[in-house]
């Protein structure tokens, strides 16, 4: 029985052996082909595949506004219907008041005076992180942003600017940019 333990190991380097000689190829082309080296396992030689340096996508330049904090995921209740855009003129002393709840501004329109400052302070009413943000124009140019960038449910924040053109710009929440958005009109 002792005997027929090196049986084994001795027919699978041999079958080794002739698989290797049969992939090999036939006829005298250089092609290196695998040799049996005494006490060794047969290995063949064959070049390293190099890599192709995967293409990497250039994106386009955008601005995106820096963000301070990342609100934790919450459950939000559904989106209600929101009131038509109405332009709200700065009252007095350019006091703005816009409330965030129901994942919806109340306002969507604002009109204010050209160079004269105002302030527009968000009313966090929602159980999400709110803010507004004012820019150029959608995907534009940052103009200013509340104080906090990131209005915790509940709380309230700021944003008090100056805008000297006459123009209409864009304004949004950057937590909720496609449902929470508007115009600031200046005139």
């Amino acid at each position: 029985m002792l005997k027929r333990i090196w049986v084994l190991p001795a027919l699978a380097v041999l079958g080794v052996a002739l698989l290797a000689a049969a992939c090999g190829g036939g006829g005298n082309n250089n092609t290196p082909t695998a040799t049996r080296t005494p006490g060794a396992s047969p290995t063949a030689t064959r070049p390293a595949a190099t890599a192709t340096p995967a293409r990497t996508a250039t994106p386009a330049a955008t601005a995106t506004p820096a963000r301070t904090a990342t609100p934790a995921a919450t459950a939000t209740p559904a989106a209600t219907a929101t009131a038509a855009a109405t332009a709200t003129p700065a009252a007095s002393g350019g006091a703005i008041v816009v409330t965030a709840q129901a994942l919806a501004f109340d306002k969507n329109a604002i009109e204010v005076t050209a160079g004269q400052p105002f302030t527009i302070t968000l009313d966090n009413k929602d159980s999400a992180v709110h803010n507004i943000h004012i820019y150029t124009q959608k995907g534009g140019t940052s103009i200013a942003v509340t104080d906090p960038q990131a209005v915790p449910a509940g709380s309230t924040g700021t944003l008090t600017t100056t805008i000297t053109e006459p123009g209409t710009y864009y304004f949004q929440c950057d937590f909720h940019p496609e449902a929470m958005n508007g115009t600031l009109t200046v005139k």
